[in-house]
């Protein structure tokens, strides 16, 4: 995020906004809602959602540009523990960005204007210690927009389903192919069930699945020789093939029977989210949003990308819906080459998970570092 004006007028966001898309702001930091910006481009450009980054927290922290003096108490002599103090932090980063696009959720009834935190990434494995994390951010952040990111692990799935059936909005995340996919929406089936049979309203529940087609779009790439038939790069495809798998997974999970039942006493559809992949500012980046349009489906993207698709981005309308066939032909084609896309996914859910336990401890090293020098 930055201190300028917002965009405005801009053709390739409005016309995401036309198909149904909505555009979060992704890997954002603490500076940006301390000084307003947040609220300015919650204003005049159509973002309807943020995901906080714990990584982002870091790198403001060690150059001493996350405002710590703004809280009352998490850093200093004689504050809490590293460890509480990040929580404190990124919660107060939460309500922040939660109260920036409360208009959006107000007018929205709810369906925009969502804020995702990331759990302790330590308790991946513990459905238990997730729930429990997931229960405390809840009570800390006191905000209704708030979602809390819980990896697509075995235990993953299961806290999953834990908080969907609570009401505790979830982002499920690390999800790296449609299987994988089929499995968080059936864990959000599983909660919507348990609320509806305890007599639990479900109108309000909120859950969306964050999958990473570009990561595994440049993960396949790196499995692949440079040239595929015709001279074009089959990784070239592979984003859009996976997404287009994924999306079918979703038309039919909302096509069902099940989903009806569901629907009928008052739950909301979950929602896809596009992640967007480590190279931000890239014509690749803006090409896979382009590449990435649906109907009721999420682009979280970090300042660059979002910067150059106003600049540059030139959608062509719906990409994913009724195109399984192209999917499969990419997708065979994939396996035929030896890519197999479940051995790729597991390996890049996991080195994303070990990201977060890095981003983690660069967060408590920092702030340990903030309370020798309290200027900070």
């Amino acid at each position: 995020m930055g201190e300028d004006d917002a965009p405005r007028g801009c053709s390739a966001l409005t016309q995401l906004t036309h198909e149904g898309v909505a555009v979060w702001l992704d890997r954002v930091g603490r500076r940006s809602l301390v000084d307003g910006t947040l609220t300015r481009w919650a204003a005049h450009a159509p973002v309807s959602g943020v995901v906080l980054s714990l990584g982002a927290l870091a790198d403001e922290v060690r150059a001493g540009r996350a405002d710590l003096r703004t809280e009352p108490g998490p850093v200093g002599p004689g504050g809490p523990a590293p460890d509480d103090a990040v929580r404190a932090l990124h919660h107060a980063d939460a309500r922040r960005a939660c109260d920036a696009l409360r208009p959006r959720f107000v007018e929205t009834g709810g369906a925009e204007g969502w804020v995702t935190v990331e759990l302790d990434p330590r308790i991946t494995d513990d459905a238990r210690a997730t729930v429990a994390r997931a229960r405390e951010a809840v009570r800390e952040v006191n905000r209704p927009s708030l979602l809390v990111a819980v990896s697509a692990t075995a235990a993953g799935l299961t806290a999953i389903s834990d908080c969907v059936a609570e009401g505790i909005g979830v982002n499920a995340c690390h999800i790296t192919s449609p299987a994988c996919y089929a499995e968080v929406a059936e864990a959000c089936f599983e909660g919507l069930e348990r609320a509806v049979a305890a007599g639990r309203p479900v109108a309000g529940h909120k859950a969306v699945a964050t999958f990473e087609a570009a990561r595994m779009a440049a993960a396949v790439e790196r499995r692949l020789d440079p040239g595929g038939e015709g001279g074009t790069p089959l990784a070239g495809r592979t984003a859009q093939a996976l997404a287009r798998a994924a999306y079918q997974v979703y038309e039919g999970r909302l096509g069902s029977a099940r989903w009806r039942r569901l629907r009928a006493a008052g739950a909301r559809p979950q929602r896809l989210v596009w992640a967007a992949g480590d190279a931000p500012e890239s014509p690749l980046a803006v090409r896979q949003v382009e590449d990435l349009v649906a109907w009721s489906t999420v682009h979280a993207l970090p300042r660059p990308t979002f910067e150059a698709l106003t600049r540059t981005g030139r959608l062509r309308g719906d990409t994913l819906s009724g195109e399984s066939g192209a999917a499969e032909s990419v997708l065979s084609d994939l396996r035929q080459a030896g890519v197999d896309i479940g051995r790729t996914g597991t390996e890049l859910a996991r080195a994303l998970r070990r990201r977060g336990l890095e981003s983690r401890r660069e967060v408590a090293g920092a702030v340990r570092e903030a309370y020798e020098d309290p200027r900070r």
